[in-house]
């Protein structure tokens, strides 16, 4: 939604959706330099919900994304998670996971080493983390996999490892920038 006072003062629903807004984008814009990337982006998503960002190559999708996650820091506006507002907060604080178009993986890490990464950081006991990692390989039916490194994998089988990864943390808000890309149809369907 864009910003028009006169909607948002006429239209309780409106108002109500945006106080029911489990995540709430205002006002976004991103410039690099001289280029607008994003300008005046809003958008309202309610907990639990699956949202799709469709456009063509190049008009912000991912930039969207990287602001929502803390990844880059919007040029103006707003996001709030959970009534809090996140825009000053640094990525590791904001409880987000993000699988990447490139995956972003480890290539010095195995398997299983790449999917317990986050909870490591986060001070998570050993047999926590270990019980989370079991519990993924076999979500993403990676089982076999979990001693291989990361350049001795497919396509298709990095990115089910990156998805791994960002949902062993549990993370409030999951977003995906193409992540289904390289799998084969029955098996995104599946996932």
């Amino acid at each position: 939604h864009g910003a028009d006072p006169a909607r948002d003062a006429a239209c309780p629903s409106y108002q109500s959706e945006i106080l029911m807004s489990f995540i709430q984008l205002s006002s976004l814009a991103k410039q690099f330099g001289p280029t607008k990337v994003v300008t005046d982006f809003s958008l309202s998503i309610p907990k639990g919900a699956f949202v799709s960002l469709l456009g063509p190559a190049g008009c912000g999708k991912t930039t969207v994304l990287r602001m929502l996650a803390g990844l880059e820091t919007p040029s103006a506006g707003a996001i709030t998670i959970d009534g809090r507002d996140v825009t000053p907060l640094r990525a590791n604080q904001r409880q987000i996971g993000m699988v990447f178009q490139a995956y972003a993986l480890f290539p010095n890490m195995t398997v299983a080493e790449n999917i317990g990464y986050g909870l490591k950081i986060r001070r998570t006991p050993e047999a926590q983390i270990r019980a989370r990692v079991a519990e993924m390989l076999a979500m993403m039916r990676i089982e076999k996999l979990a001693d291989r490194r990361i350049d001795q994998l497919s396509g298709g089988q990095r990115q089910r490892v990156a998805l791994a990864r960002a949902i062993a943390v549990r993370p409030r808000a999951l977003l995906l920038d193409e992540p289904l890309t390289a799998l084969d149809a029955k098996l995104r369907d599946t996932l």
